[in-house]
């Protein structure tokens, strides 16, 4: 089965997804592509490349999904992983952007997939990128997609506001069940 963090930039969806892998380390993550240089400190979340290779990725159509997320910030999610999760028993954990969960929670079906909408308060969420040391410019091209974002919270199957990082946990292992997590 496949947990789907979703939610604006800032809102914390990196820090949950690593407080729950270390808390279950039999979940695993679900690696994206990217055209985002790698953050300091940064788990191995991601398949970092150059614009030219992901480009030749959709070209050779290895994504189930992509999107042009952040002004020139592309992300995508392999066709082969998504297989994976429907042929074993595992579980497996993944950020996504809204179009992208949307149709990866599509394709997997209610068995296969619970999604979780994670959200703050912008004042909260500007604060936040501005520590982990996002430029004012990037900050808002982050912030221009909170509303189209929050327009799709009805699609998913739980919303959670990430104020505290513990709390919102407890509150993920519940609804989506721990058994989901192990």
């Amino acid at each position: 089965m496949l947990t789907i963090i979703i939610g604006p930039s800032g809102v914390g969806k990196n820090s949950v997804i690593d407080v729950l892998m270390k808390k279950y380390p039999n979940l695993q993550y679900l690696k994206a592509v990217t055209t985002r240089a790698k953050r300091e400190g940064e788990r191995d979340a991601y398949i970092h490349v150059s614009k030219k290779e992901f480009e030749k990725m959709i070209k050779d159509d290895v994504f189930f999904e992509y999107e042009n997320v952040h002004a020139d910030l592309m992300y995508g999610t392999i066709r082969s992983a998504l297989e994976q999760i429907k042929a074993t028993k595992r579980n497996y954990i993944k950020d996504l952007d809204v179009n992208g969960a949307i149709k990866v929670q599509n394709y997997l079906g209610k068995k296969n997939c619970k999604t979780v909408f994670l959200d703050a308060p912008n004042s909260v969420l500007y604060q936040r990128l501005k520590d982990r040391g996002e430029s004012e410019e990037m900050i808002k091209v982050r912030m221009s997609r909170y509303e189209m974002e929050r327009k799709c919270v009805d699609k998913f199957d739980f919303y959670i506001e990430n104020i505290d990082l513990k709390d919102t946990v407890k509150q993920i292992e519940k609804a989506v069940g721990v058994k989901n997590l192990k």
